[in-house]
């Protein structure tokens, strides 16, 4: 009996620090303190403007966020860095939050995807404003927060961040393409992008084979089901299957998939509850009525171009 309860204690000692390590790595990736990302290139006026869209109070710890610091972790140059952030841990998690402060003057990024971009990167629970006193297009915004988390001992993955900053532009650039598409959105490419995360994330915490057709399988799957492929082209989807197969390959998601599957459930979830109408109206895209709506167009394309050909055959 006595040998029965101390395996017992033995075994439960191990199950707690099991525990308590698995805590700990996921804490590796998480902030403790309120933290000021400043554009180094700000002067007086506008440091005093900018700390007042993002509500920086007195004390805050500040890292200044230079030219050399951007193509440091995103290999991209630019002439100035006038984009400023403020990071602030949650303290009971429900993964990462993004606001854009002056939306006039990120005129490319969206919180979305910079929520997205965060998670790719290994950021989790927490807050993020993001503001900028002139126009820029966001590409470097995150930048700061990479050096902070490197700063205060909890370093990226540096190639996650490149992913990161890649995937944001390429969704970007995505959504660029498709501003004027009937149905699609920004939201729902993300929410899209968001769940194939997931997926990949229990995969792998359920030590499931990881491979080429297995991330393809998710994304066409994940596209089919919103609606999205009746839009992206086979190029576009191609550059998802390539984003999701970094994410798979990630420094981030293998230290701790249950983590990284919670962040990207926090992220799916907050879409689809602030933009359900957005999802919404791209799946009413992808039904029936539609479809034959659709198929009648093109069959009426089809019968002028052959009627066109007959006319010009006429004539041989």
């Amino acid at each position: 009996m006595y040998k029965k309860l101390l395996v017992s204690g033995m075994a439960a000692s191990l199950l707690i620090v099991g525990v308590a390590h698995s805590a700990s790595a996921a804490k590796e990736f998480k902030l403790k303190e309120e933290i000021f990302l400043q554009g180094a290139d700000l002067n007086d006026k506008q440091l005093v403007e900018t700390k007042d869209k993002l509500g920086v109070g007195r004390g805050v710890t500040t890292y200044p966020v230079t030219n050399v610091d951007v193509i440091q972790y995103t290999g991209t140059e630019y002439d100035y860095i006038h984009s400023s952030a403020l990071i602030k841990p949650k303290r009971f998690g429900h993964g990462v939050d993004v606001e854009i402060e002056t939306p006039n003057n990120i005129t490319r990024i969206t919180k979305e995807q910079y929520m997205n971009a965060a998670i790719t990167s290994g950021i989790q629970d927490a807050t993020i404003r993001i503001a900028s006193i002139d126009p820029v297009t966001g590409e470097g915004a995150l930048t700061g927060i990479y050096k902070a988390y490197e700063a205060q001992g909890n370093a990226l993955n540096r190639e996650d961040v490149q992913n990161a900053h890649s995937e944001m532009n390429e969704l970007a650039r995505i959504s660029e393409s498709h501003a004027s598409t009937n149905g699609y959105s920004d939201e729902a490419l993300n929410e899209a992008i968001a769940d194939m995360k997931s997926q990949i994330a229990e995969a792998t915490a359920s030590n499931q084979q990881i491979n080429e057709l297995t991330i393809n399988n998710i994304v066409n799957q994940t596209l089919n089901e919103r609606g999205l492929n009746q839009v992206l082209s086979n190029n576009e989807i191609a550059v998802i299957q390539n984003i999701m197969m970094n994410v798979a390959q990630s420094d981030v998601l293998k230290q701790d998939p249950e983590s990284f599957k919670q962040q990207a459930n926090e992220l799916r979830d907050s879409i689809q509850k602030h933009a359900g109408d957005k999802l919404d109206a791209l799946k009413e895209l992808d039904n029936p009525e539609t479809r034959g709506w659709l198929q009648s167009i093109w069959d009426n394309i089809v019968s002028l171009i052959t009627r066109i050909w007959h006319w010009l055959v006429s004539f041989v």
